[in-house]
């Protein structure tokens, strides 16, 4: 069995729920005919029209956020569940498949808040009112109830994957998507979060003075758990597209980076990761270099993902190209320069020094070889050796934009409680997160970690 699948159940929790089998990988459209490009968004201020909706029939892959339309976007107070944000969603995603019947189509359903714009709400606050408990409690009986990231959304009631019944109700949401809603797929963001750590279990979110945590029992927690994962695999075995941040697919991966994406693609084609990949960060505006490290690493179900709230598609007329699949895997010669050819002509070059590239289309004249890259400031030995690739999970102080690991590194340095800092170059904007000593080091590909060494003096 394929060490990153969600499958196994903790110790405590089978006896509430069956054994779930590894789930069904899912199946989405992929082509090489053109760059193969998905897009994540929503219009927030009304159902998208006929002309953005012939503009999103180019993309293979559409996600539709949770903001979507007026209703969908209030904020911070969510509207009520007379907004219904599904029926808006069903509606565009059956006439997307009426324009390009082999799209994907994927609709947005936080794994972790009840989000109450969505339909489903009224149902959770329908159970609720009849005595079923569906939303989560804290250890203290008390409903917990925090603000989504950056607080674009407060009061937010969260399911209690413990309970059978909320996760029934779950699972009959996403059947009747797919039933009446034209859905293939979902984007069931947060789908790893779970109760941590495991002797002083707690949920956190929100930022600034709006970020609250909430504790719970170890027992509980490790009930809960379970019952997420169980979730998130069942949710797999229902659609046919992907559920995008569980087993099978990952999003917010570098697009224009060749060596980190393909880093993400390689752990996809051995079994050891996700092999539905989403390579967002960058992908709205790609010059010809960003196309060109995406190109080199892209394999079947990699796709350049345009995070926005309308598509970008008809910009870059590079993305409409005809491109044809590729002739092989990226072959280095001479070291540092990688080539890669595609049936249709295309012939791509990246050079790791200077992290560029260029795609030479058929008929275009010769593109020149980037200029070799300007060296990066050094940064402060207070700020103690840099961890490339290295992100950093709970404990937060806050977020704020940076430009370079030395300013993130001096923000921590400005900070009296802070002792490790994280800087997210993978993000649009590049962010500073700082972080107590309490944070956990986890793998995530543009990030930028450190931990301060302040007994050097300066």
């Amino acid at each position: 069995m394929n060490v990153f699948m969600l499958t196994i159940l903790l110790v405590g929790a089978a006896a509430q729920m069956p054994p779930v089998p590894d789930p069904r990988k899912p199946t989405p459209y992929f082509s090489w005919d053109t760059v193969p490009i998905a897009f994540h968004g929503a219009n927030r201020s009304g159902v998208y029209n006929d002309a953005a909706l012939g503009i999103l029939s180019n993309y293979q892959m559409v996600t539709i956020e949770k903001w979507y339309t007026a209703c969908g976007s209030l904020h911070p107070i969510q509207a009520g569940p007379l907004c219904n944000v599904e029926k808006a969603m069903y509606a565009t995603f059956n006439k997307l498949k009426a324009l390009k019947p082999n799209m994907t189509t994927i609709m947005y359903l936080n794994s972790m808040f009840d989000f109450s714009m969505y339909n489903l709400a009224g149902l959770v606050q329908e159970r609720e009112a009849a005595g079923e408990r569906i939303l989560l409690r804290d250890k203290n009986d008390k409903l917990v109830m925090l603000c989504n990231d950056g607080n674009y959304y407060c009061n937010v009631t969260n399911f209690d994957w413990s309970q059978e019944a909320a996760r029934d109700l779950w699972l009959s949401e996403v059947a009747n998507a797919t039933t009446v809603g034209g859905v293939d797929g979902i984007f069931a963001d947060h789908a790893t979060s779970m109760l941590t750590p495991p002797d002083k279990p707690e949920l956190c979110n929100g930022a600034g003075s709006q970020r609250t945590c909430w504790d719970f029992t170890p027992e509980f927690a490790s009930k809960f758990n379970a019952g997420h994962r169980w979730l998130i695999n069942h949710t797999q075995n229902i659609v046919t597209g992907p559920v995008v941040d569980g087993p099978y697919s990952e999003w917010h991966v570098p697009a224009c980076d060749f060596e980190a994406l393909q880093a993400v693609v390689n752990r996809g084609r051995a079994g050891t990761g996700p092999f539905v990949i989403e390579a967002s960060v960058g992908a709205c505006t790609p010059d010809e270099s960003c196309l060109a490290g995406f190109l080199m690493a892209a394999q079947p179900y990699t796709y350049l993902t345009c995070f926005a709230d309308e598509p970008t598609v008809d910009s870059y007329a590079s993305l409409k190209k005809p491109l044809g699949a590729p002739l092989s895997d990226a072959i280095e010669g001479p070291p540092g320069t990688w080539t890669r050819s595609f049936a249709r002509g295309a012939v791509v070059k990246w050079y790791s020094d200077t992290k560029s590239g260029t795609v030479q289309w058929p008929g275009d004249p010769p593109q020149p070889a980037p200029p070799p890259p300007t060296p990066a400031p050094p940064i402060s030995p207070q700020c103690g050796k840099p961890h490339p690739n290295t992100g950093q999970a709970n404990a937060d102080i806050m977020a704020v934009p940076s430009a370079s690991i030395g300013d993130c590194c001096n923000r921590c340095l400005k900070t009296a409680a802070c002792t490790i800092w994280a800087w997210h170059g993978e993000s649009e904007p590049p962010v500073c997160h700082l972080h107590t000593s309490a944070a956990v080091a986890n793998s995530r590909h543009g990030c930028t970690s450190g931990y301060m060494n302040r007994t050097i003096s300066m």
